[in-house]
Order: C-alpha cells, then sequence, then structure tokens
C-alpha cells in the first residue's frame, strides 16, 4: 500500500468517526513480526482511575483525549492483550505521579499515600503475571516526598524501574532547581539499581534540544549506570519539531562518545502516530521521514517498541499501524521487534497460573 493510500484511507476512518482501532477492527490486521514486548503499558487502580479523571477534566479534550480509556484495569487486563497480539513480556508504568500533578492540587490530596498505593498497586499486579509484567514505579518529579519513595521501593523489592513524568509535573529544564531535584532522583534510582522510564518532554513550547542538553549533562550521569528508556522518542507520541530536535541532540551525544551513553534507550509509544493513534499529536510525512534518519543514526537496536496501552486498545492492531506508519524495511522492524530492554529479564519457565 502506498503512502498516499494509507494516509487517505486513515483520514476516511477518523471522518466516519472509526479512529484508528475502528479502521483495524474493520480490516484484516497482519503484523509481520510481533514485538516480543511491550515496553510502555498502563494500568490504573480504582482510586488512580479517579484521579486521572480529574486531572482529565482540569486539561480537557487536548490534554485527554476522550476516546482513551482512563477506567481501572489490571494486570490481566494486560495479558489478554498481550496474548491477542503475540507479544511475551510487557512492562507495566504506574500513574503514582498522577497524585501531584498541578491539576489536582486543590484537591488536596495525600500525595505520599497515593503515590504509595498506586506504586503497590502495579508491584502487585505485576508479580500475579507469572514474571511476564516488570513493574515500574512512579514518582511526582518535584514531590518532596519523591526519593524516599524511590528508595522504600529499592528496599523492598519486586520494583524493575521507575516512571517519570515531566510533562504531568510542568517540569522546566531551564530552571536549576528543578534539574536538581531530578538529578537527586536519578541518583537515587541509581542507588537503588532501578532503570528509568522518562517522559521528557515538557510543556514548554520551545521545548527541544536545549532541554536534551541539560538533561545529558546535568541529570543522565547522576544514574549510575541504570537503563534509562527515553518515553515516546523523546516527545509526547506521535512526531514533532521539538521531539525531532530532543533526538537530534540525543543523537549527537551518542555519536561523539556511545560509551557514556551506553546505557540510553528510547522507546516508540505512540510513534509516529500517521494514523492518529488515539488522539495522539499527528505526524506529517516530513516529520516522519526525519524520525527515521534519527534512528539511523542513533541505531535501531537502541530503539524499543511500546504501546502506552490503556484498556481497551487492540495492540494487534496497533503494531500493524505503526509497522506501517514508520516506512521501515522488513528487516528494520525484525529488528525493532525483536529488541529486549536490558532491564527485562528472561522468564522462560512459567509456573504459575494467572487468574482472569
Amino acid at each position: 500500500m502506498t503512502q498516499p493510500l494509507r494516509t487517505a484511507l486513515a483520514a476516511l476512518a477518523l471522518s466516519f468517526g472509526m479512529g484508528l482501532t475502528g479502521w483495524a477492527n474493520a480490516h484484516a490486521v497482519v503484523i509481520s513480526h510481533p514485538p516480543v514486548a511491550d515496553h510502555h503499558l498502563h494500568i490504573f487502580s480504582a482510586e488512580g482511575s479517579r484521579v486521572l479523571d480529574l486531572i482529565c477534566k482540569a486539561l480537557g479534550p487536548k490534554g485527554c483525549p476522550p476516546q482513551r480509556s482512563t477506567a481501572p484495569s489490571t494486570g490481566a487486563d494486560v495479558l489478554m492483550a498481550l496474548d491477542k497480539a503475540g507479544i511475551r513480556d510487557g512492562v507495566l508504568l504506574s500513574g503514582g505521579y498522577f497524585f501531584g500533578s498541578p491539576e489536582v492540587a486543590d484537591q488536596h490530596l495525600d500525595v505520599a499515600k497515593g503515590m504509595r498505593d498506586e506504586n503497590t498497586f502495579i508491584v502487585g499486579e505485576a508479580k500475579a503475571s507469572c514474571g511476564r509484567l516488570s513493574a515500574f514505579v512512579s514518582v511526582p518529579p518535584l514531590s518532596p516526598d519523591a526519593v524516599a519513595e524511590i528508595h522504600y521501593w529499592g528496599k523492598k523489592g519486586g520494583a524493575t524501574g521507575l516512571k517519570l513524568h515531566l510533562g504531568s509535573a510542568r517540569f522546566d529544564f531551564r530552571d536549576p532547581d528543578q534539574v536538581g531535584k531530578l538529578a537527586a532522583i536519578f541518583k537515587a534510582a541509581g542507588e537503588e539499581h532501578l532503570a528509568i522510564v522518562i517522559h521528557m518532554q515538557t510543556r514548554l513550547k520551545d521545548y527541544g534540544a536545549e532541554d536534551a542538553k541539560i538533561f545529558l549533562r546535568d541529570v543522565y550521569p547522576m544514574a549510575r549506570g541504570s537503563i534509562i528508556q527515553v518515553a515516546h522518542a523523546a516527545g509526547s507520541g506521535g512526531v514533532d519539531d521539538g521531539e525531532l530536535a530532543a533526538l537530534g541532540a540525543f543523537a549527537e551525544a551518542i555519536a561523539a562518545n556511545p560509551r557514556s551513553t551506553k546505557n540510553l534507550y528510547f522507546d516508540l509509544a505512540m510513534v509516529p502516530d500517521l494514523f492518529a493513534n488515539e488522539g495522539k499529536i499527528p505526524a506529517s510525512p516530513a516529520h516522519v521521514a526525519a524520525l527515521e534518519d534519527l534512528m539511523h543514526k542513533i541505531g535501531l537496536k537502541r530503539f524499543l517498541l511500546g504501546s502506552d496501552y490503556v484498556l481497551g486498545l487492540d495492540l494487534k492492531a496497533y503494531y500493524a499501524n505503526e509497522q506501517s506508519s514508520l516506512g521501515l524495511n522488513a528487516a528494520d522492524w525484525r529488528t525493532l521487534a525483536s529488541n529486549l530492554a536490558p532491564y527485562i529479564r528472561s522468564k522462560s519457565a512459567r509456573h504459575c497460573t494467572v487468574a482472569r
């Protein structure tokens, strides 16, 4: 199928209100090679779902597209979605950071308790998955309780890593005080040998290369060798100028010193979004071409497939469309599909039964 025809079909589907999932379910869905793992998945406890709904009401449709589910969900829901798509492993990212969101500051939530409970929920769901799901706890990056929460999970066990969402926190890389707090969080995660998934794109309109350079200079080294996964290829889902500028800065740093940046990876959750995947930022063909160029400069082995899954997303349809939208050849897609983050341990034996 040619690129213009793919784009036209996507537009036609959207004009009928079908969206990505509706379009894909109405056609034969084929993934030449399913990914071995989905590196970016979300589930929510009942309380996490309630708080997320409050955040979405404050942000409006642009912040939380209405077709994206915020309903409570479980690890069993994720496993069923993975099984349908032929995917073995998954990474559960906690919404513990919701409780420190500026959008719910007027709710006077107990941030420490809220994030602890949500993190406990995520870890428990991962433990019940027979080793297929890895748990990443989460903290609001500007919370005074963040470092203590990281050390708690480092000592308690059960968590593979830490999820950070800078956009949600209205983080600003140009504020030295905020950068210092983020550096302390990276230091704590490194001390506890936790991998980090970080949503780097901030809400600043001029987010881009300058922010990535500050991160690489002042924050990344503090993690002491932990694996760092930059979510959405340094964007927010979709492809835009800010993401490409930030990813370009990463490409330059990796080329200049591949050894010191060897622990850097990038996930492709809701990227490139040429089919307007569930309301995320759309990507133009020119933006996708620039993304592909940067991916090859950085090296495809550093890119991890992920979906930004929430309840109801058809992963088979999602990955079929992502494969088509990226425009990579079959060999390059096989490389992406076979990439597995180093923090996911090989689990050949499954000696438990998952309750469903």
